[in-house]
């Protein structure tokens, strides 16, 4: 198996008919696929694979620190955040807004990557970005700085117009990245909107063990998603991670190989807010960290100025 490839997922195996908490004793009802089942009556968690079911020992939560209405502020800031777009908290119909405790495998993850590319390029450097919004923001600050040139050429006379601009000279890099993260998988296989891909990492270090009571009430989820396949997703994500520091130290960015390796994770029950809202008729969504009130991923648009 080449360096750094996760194994390949393990499927767990059929659930036994009559199942009962190996902490507690009390009666689980899994359904179908389930991976990961949390006892409603301790918290604890059994893990379903080839050696049967097991109690999860490393199970772990962050405890919920903000209320609806600072997550419905925390949500609004950064909807507006931005130079292209205005008021568009405002402007949206807010829609469902739900608080629960997601579980995730947090998969410690370190990656290498070698990469070769160019800067010095000239313009181009300033579109330059990593998601939709940050290309169509740096598209948009080219547009205005070519404007502004040319107006400037206009009022300084037909001499002016006539000058060309020399390009920066290109330079040749070759470098080595090195990164870890604690990349968090969202062990619920249907939650893809709950997955964060811009390297949001929780707070691990305010963990605590998992305690059912400290929950507050609020519904805990039980996962379908194995740890051998999250570690799979893990080594894809930071691939992504080490391409876009890649991108942030060269203008072009001409080959990169990447190698990451996974280690042993654990699960960290999150309580997440999901939040949806509607802009001019598009719906969309934010997700908000209730431990530290960091929005962890979410969609907005680009442009919003009117």
């Amino acid at each position: 198996m080449p360096p750094g490839m996760a194994p390949p997922a393990a499927v767990p195996g059929p659930l036994p008919t009559s199942l009962r908490c190996n902490s507690c004793g009390a009666p689980l009802n899994p359904a179908s696929g389930m991976a990961l089942i949390v006892c409603d009556y301790c918290g604890a968690v059994t893990t379903m694979g080839t050696a049967g079911a097991q109690v999860f020992q490393k199970h772990f939560m962050l405890d919920s620190r903000i209320a609806n209405e600072q997550a419905l502020d925390v949500g609004g800031k950064w909807l507006n955040k931005g130079l292209f777009r205005r008021k568009v908290a405002e402007r949206s119909d807010l829609g469902q807004v739900v608080l629960k405790y997601v579980p995730y495998w947090i998969i410690p993850t370190q990656v290498v990557a070698d990469f070769q590319g160019t800067k010095g390029s000239g313009a181009g450097a300033v579109v330059h970005g990593t998601t939709r919004g940050q290309k169509a923001a740096g598209a948009a600050s080219l547009a205005l700085g070519i404007l502004a040139a040319a107006s400037a050429a206009n009022r300084a006379g037909p001499a002016a117009r006539g000058v060309t601009v020399q390009q920066a000279q290109v330079i040749r890099v070759r470098d080595r990245i090195q990164l870890s993260y604690n990349i968090p998988i969202v062990a619920v296989r249907g939650y893809t909107k709950f997955q964060p891909d811009d390297g949001f990492q929780f707070n691990i270090e305010a963990k605590r063990p998992f305690d059912k009571r400290a929950t507050g009430g609020l519904e805990v989820m039980s996962g379908d998603v194995a740890e051998a396949e999250a570690k799979g997703q893990a080594a894809a994500l930071a691939q992504k991670f080490a391409e876009r520091e890649a991108k942030r130290r060269v203008d072009t960015l001409e080959s990169i190989q990447v190698y990451p390796t996974t280690y042993d994770g654990e699960l960290l029950h999150a309580p997440v807010w999901f939040m949806e809202y509607a802009h001019k008729g598009k719906s969309m969504f934010i997700l908000i960290d209730s431990h530290s009130g960091q929005v962890m991923d979410g969609e907005r648009p680009a442009f919003s100025l009117f």
